[in-house]
């Protein structure tokens, strides 16, 4: 049919140190979840579009992962922040990295200190007093071991001291004394000074923010006359002119017209019918709301100052570690139902506090209140009670006739005061929760010094976790040894990450023109361009590694080494070799501005390549995901070429006539999905697959869009692959694929792959490193 011939071409790329740490952190979360969902199948010789759309997605979702890890690590949905935000650079990689290291080490020592206090306690049960020293002074060695790298959790630290501390006072026979025994006690008094500075300092803030609003309340009190309130006049003259009726109406109107009522609530509306109704009524509700403040005022003086013991007890029992469901009968709890009272009279419990929010949700489709959406209290939505309408509306009715000035000032004075009531119900509330988050971090205190124990004979079943019974010792004794293996093991790996990182960094730095200045732990040379490390995190040159791998192996198989620093031991398949600069081919000449992934640059240096050969050329560059093309397009405006996006039916035919027709847009950035369908594109020449496409049918397309009748002119095709990843190991299965199915290349992958196939893709790596 005289079509032009098509070259391929694939473009292997290797990881940049960073990106491939932050590969393999990937590849270990995704290994371990794809070969769980994958033994959930039975018989691994099943196709997989045999099997149900959910578990094909299930199995298929951590090679999504992997595969875009090789593309940005920012593609890997949850793992950074939205592209919209910025797209990251290799340099921010490098620091999140580093931060999420330092979370994990800190996490794992967490969980290491925690081993070492429980067993402790194992011990004292048993009566091995000594032991019990040395794991509670072991837990102190380690603080001080990780002291300026990791935080240690300070009620952890307390837990050890504070019983450790016990257990010397207790004078048991064998237990070797330490230059540190005797500054326990003040370093246990220390570290609960140091936790409970937080709460003490959200306690003064509270308090600090309180005064100036009190100190409002006091001064505009002194102006309003308590005995004869300004409403009541306005009413009595409105009566002695007979326009009291006048009144009512407005404020029944005012009441009605900006609200709907709930059906189960009677209105203020339908409690008055005239002037005197609407007196009665107004000075008993102030009365109540004035009551109702001075109680909660009352309620929270008594909460103030040190908590006694029978109070946290009382906190204690109530609702922090209840035998069942909380019995709200604490001093808090008792306060918080005074605040909700008071809260009830200050503000609106109708549908207007609802309704000011999301009007439309609250009714469903005959027009009638869903009550079940209704919020059991208006709490933080401060919608204006019927009390503060009806003063707002007799203040309206004084100024429409013109009142006295002094009449009317003292009105707008008062709804001054009651707006500042409003807000000492808030700040009062918060001042209310600090105190009750102080006694709470006070029983956390008391908890944190408790230790493991057995029940007591005469003692009711346990409910708290550091209570067991005696058969259950042996049993936790085991299960706190592996919990503290497997953390120093975790704790290890990771110091040993942040470690690396850390030099990395170093190595990175422009002032040491990518040299990374440390020598070499054996033969004292500088380390350079080019070293290896080890997964403890100690960095050696070249030669040295592999002097130590090829005479100095060590295990049955003599497949691992052990580090000269620190004796762990690290097999081949995980030591990491370092190259700040890759070896410089003939691409590299062609710069690219910014800091890109090496897949995102080498397309850019591609494209600039193609249009540096051939200026005319237009180009195809074709992904699986919009984000992958989306941080294409922000490496392409980085460089200042000129290129069109399809990204879904919005301005399709634009963007693609753009391409077309005008000279200067000669690359056009499409999604798989939507862009190898039924286009005829032949201005193009070059098709650019960012990353392997386990559909064939999709490729096919996706070339198709240029290699079709109606082309002139020769046509190429490039592929992107990363070295030593899932897309090396996906390339070779395709071709694989694509050799025994020459008859079903038009079917998906789910019709040519199999679960084992699937599962090739993940265990491959890990049998090649045993």
């Amino acid at each position: 049919i005289q079509i032009p011939p098509q070259t391929e071409e694939v473009h292997w790329l290797n990881f940049s140190p960073v990106e491939g740490h932050f590969y393999h952190r990937q590849h270990e979360v995704c290994s371990h979840d794809a070969l769980l969902q994958l033994r959930k199948v039975s018989d691994w010789s099943l196709k997989l579009g045999s099997l149900d759309r959910r578990s094909v997605q299930n199995i298929l979702n951590p090679l999504l992962r992997l595969r875009q890890a090789c593309c940005h690590p920012q593609a890997v949905r949850g793992e950074f922040l939205p592209l919209q935000k910025s797209t990251m650079t290799m340099e921010e990689l490098l620091k999140s990295l580093q931060k999420k290291c330092r979370v994990e080490c800190e996490e794992a020592h967490r969980q290491l200190v925690c081993a070492l206090n429980g067993r402790a306690g194992i011990h004292i049960i048993r009566g091995e007093y000594l032991e019990a020293v040395e794991m509670y002074r072991e837990v102190l060695r380690s603080s001080e071991e990780h002291k300026g790298r990791l935080k240690t959790d300070s009620l952890q630290r307390l837990h050890a001291t504070h019983n450790l501390m016990e257990l010397l006072k207790a004078k048991h026979s064998g237990i070797p004394p330490t230059l540190r025994d005797d500054r326990l006690s003040d370093e246990a008094e220390q570290l609960r000074r140091h936790y409970m500075t937080k709460y003490d300092s959200e306690v003064s803030d509270a308090l600090q923010a309180l005064q100036p609003v009190l100190q409002s309340i006091k001064e505009l009190r002194r102006k309003v006359k308590q005995n004869s309130p300004w409403w009541l006049e306005v009413v009595q003259r409105a009566v002695r002119c007979s326009t009291d009726d006048e009144l009512v109406s407005r404020i029944k109107n005012d009441l009605t017209s900006s609200y709907k009522q709930q059906a189960s609530k009677l209105s203020m509306a339908d409690k008055f019918r005239d002037a005197v109704g609407l007196q009665l009524l107004l000075t008993s509700q102030i009365q109540d709301l004035m009551k109702s403040q001075k109680t909660v005022q009352d309620a929270v003086k008594k909460l103030e100052g040190p908590a006694s013991r029978e109070v946290i007890e009382e906190v204690t029992i109530c609702h922090l570690r209840p035998q069942r469901l909380p019995l709200n009968t604490c001093v808090f709890c008792k306060a918080d139902v005074l605040f909700t009272d008071y809260e009830s009279k200050l503000f609106s419990h109708t549908v207007k506090g609802q309704t000011a929010i999301f009007e439309e949700m609250i009714e469903d489709q005959e027009g009638g209140l869903m009550d079940d959406r209704l919020p059991t209290t208006s709490r933080g939505l401060w919608a204006a009670s019927e009390t503060e309408k009806s003063l707002k509306a007799i203040l309206a009715f004084a100024k429409l006739k013109r009142l006295d000035n002094d009449l009317l000032e003292e009105g707008t004075t008062f709804m001054e005061l009651l707006e500042c009531w409003k807000k000492e119900y808030k700040v009062l509330h918060e001042y209310w929760m600090v105190l009750r988050n102080h006694v709470s971090a006070i029983d956390e205190l008391g908890m944190a010094t408790e230790r493991l124990r057995v029940r007591l004979p005469d003692e009711p079943k346990p409910k708290l976790l550091h209570i067991i019974e005696p058969h259950e010792v042996d049993q936790n004794q085991q299960k706190l040894l592996n919990d503290q293996a497997l953390a120093k093991s975790q704790l290890q790996k990771k110091l040993g990450q942040v470690l690396y990182l850390n030099n990395l960094e170093k190595s990175q730095d422009k002032s040491n023109e990518e040299l990374n200045p440390e020598p070499c732990p054996i033969c004292a040379r500088p380390l350079g361009k080019e070293w290896a490390v080890l997964t403890c995190g100690h960095c050696f040159c070249n030669e040295c590694i592999s002097i130590m791998v090829e005479q100095y192996s060590v295990g049955s198989r003599r497949r691992a080494i052990r580090c000269a620093v620190c004796r762990q031991i690290t097999s081949h398949a995980e030591i990491s070799y370092v190259f700040t600069t890759q070896a410089s081919g003939q691409d590299q000449d062609i710069p690219v501005q910014g800091s890109h992934s090496t897949k995102v640059e080498a397309v850019v240096r591609t494209l600039k390549k193609i249009q540096l050969i051939d200026p005319g050329a237009k180009c195809l560059v074709f992904s699986t995901w919009l984000s992958v093309l989306d941080i294409i397009s922000k490496a392409l405006f980085d460089n200042n070429m000129e290129f069109s996006q399809i990204n879904g039916i919005h301005k399709f035919q634009d963007n693609l006539c753009s391409f077309k027709y005008e000279e200067q847009i000669n690359i056009l950035l499409l999604p798989l999905h939507t862009g190898s369908n039924g286009l005829n594109i032949i201005e193009a020449t070059h098709v650019l697959l960012v990353e392997p496409i386990l559909n064939p049918a999709h490729e096919l397309q996706a070339i198709g869009r240029v290699h079709r009748i109606g082309q002139t002119k020769p046509t190429f095709v490039h592929r992107f692959l990363i070295k030593s990843t899932i897309e090396e190991r996906m390339q070779a299965m395709m071709k694989t694929a694509e050799k025994s199915h020459t008859t079903t290349m038009k079917h998906s992958e789910a019709a040519v792959l199999t679960v084992a196939d699937l599962a090739d893709l993940f265990t491959e790596e890990h049998l090649e490193s045993m």
